[in-house]
């Protein structure tokens, strides 16, 4: 174990994966998580939130010790005050605050189609038993309803916001999220960003627009840190999707984790996992040119920290790196230079699936 099996560079940054015992964050009755998984690591090991979308979006806590061995079963969580339990609901993001945790959740409300398509919306609320119910659900951002196309073709979303992480700014002064925009107007869709007060979280949101940071309202739409080579309307979008971010403590510097889609028929395939890093969340414009971390790979990379007071929003050093709810690696990011040239991404295949999980399942990428 420990082997450098990729890594990759933008010039300033480098990212390493190394090699580490197979862990997953879900039971075998599941063949993989769907969503980001926020995951907190405290002094009597880990709570994780994972989801999966058969019959409908729901998510479960689970908790485990500190090397992701989990000896107990993973729990429904509860919205109590669900004004819409037919809607599927993702918690993506959590982040604890008074002694109490705040979530964020990725919502799929049925588009008015004839197809079967959906507009995501992404909603909070808060939790008084560390996660395993939640209050006080209410829509953070919902696109406008002039933003739905039923003729798109990429066999999920009609329009909508969501395929969300958020986090808390070092001073906590904002909670800012990184969402994806699959609204109709292509010069907003792509991976766009939110924040709200961390003193007032179920404030209004204010939206990355092409205005600045501007209060969400009304027809108003994101500015798209990247925009869409091909766009959602198409059966093979191109372009950056499903944020995952986090505080990186030996680079002192935010790092986010995005899919990439490209060359799909109906189903988002992944081309890739890619990373990029910004210094100050204020300013979105200053997020780098996003560099290939993994060549195919499966939905929803992460990088967790492995400390007490660390997760799926905060690495201090080595963290671990997950990918639809699997793991075989750690990740490190490292502003010294490599002694020899980069290895290049992560080619995992079907084969390297089952050598390192078993052949229960079929392989995510």
């Amino acid at each position: 174990m420990d082997k450098i099996v990729a890594s990759v560079s933008d010039g300033h940054v480098a990212a390493i994966l190394r090699d580490a015992p197979a862990v997953s964050l879900h039971p075998e009755e599941l063949p993989r998580t769907d969503g980001n998984n926020p995951i907190l690591v405290e002094t009597d090991g880990i709570t994780v939130f994972y989801s999966h979308y058969v019959p409908k979006g729901h998510s479960y806590r689970r908790r485990g010790g500190a090397h992701f061995d989990f000896h107990q079963d993973p729990v429904p969580i509860r919205f109590l005050d669900d004004r819409d339990p037919s809607t599927g609901k993702w918690i993506e993001a959590v982040w604890p605050g008074n002694g109490e945790l705040y979530g964020l959740y990725h919502a799929e409300v049925p588009a008015p189609c004839e197809r079967h398509l959906f507009l995501p919306e992404i909603g909070m609320a808060r939790s008084l038993d560390g996660g395993l119910s939640w209050v006080g659900s209410h829509t953070v951002l919902r696109a406008p309803p002039s933003q739905t196309d039923c003729s798109y073709r990429n066999g999920f979303f009609a329009g909508g916001f969501g395929d969300l992480s958020a986090l808390p700014d070092r001073e906590r002064k904002f909670v800012y999220m990184g969402f994806t925009s699959f609204v109709a107007d292509e010069g907003a869709q792509g991976i766009c960003m939110a924040r709200f007060e961390y003193a007032d979280p179920f404030g209004p949101a204010e939206l990355w627009s092409a205005a600045g940071w501007s209060r969400s309202a009304g027809d108003m739409l994101p500015a798209p840190l990247w925009p869409m080579v091909r766009g959602w309307r198409h059966a093979d979008p191109d372009g950056f999707w499903g944020p995952a971010l986090h505080y990186n403590r030996q680079i002192d510097a935010y790092v986010m984790l995005l899919n990439h889609t490209a060359g799909g028929d109906g189903n988002l395939v992944q081309e890739g996992i890619y990373f990029s890093v910004c210094r100050d969340l204020a300013d979105p414009r200053g997020w780098s040119r996003p560099v290939m971390l993994v060549s195919g790979g499966a939905w929803y990379p992460q990088a967790v920290g492995l400390e007490p007071g660390c997760s799926d929003t905060r690495v201090n050093g080595r963290g671990r790196f997950f990918m639809a709810g699997y793991s075989a690696w750690t990740i490190e990011f490292t502003l010294t230079p490599m002694m020899s040239p980069p290895l290049g991404p992560l080619r995992p295949d079907q084969v390297m699936f089952q050598a390192l999980f078993g052949t229960r399942h079929a392989a995510p990428w």
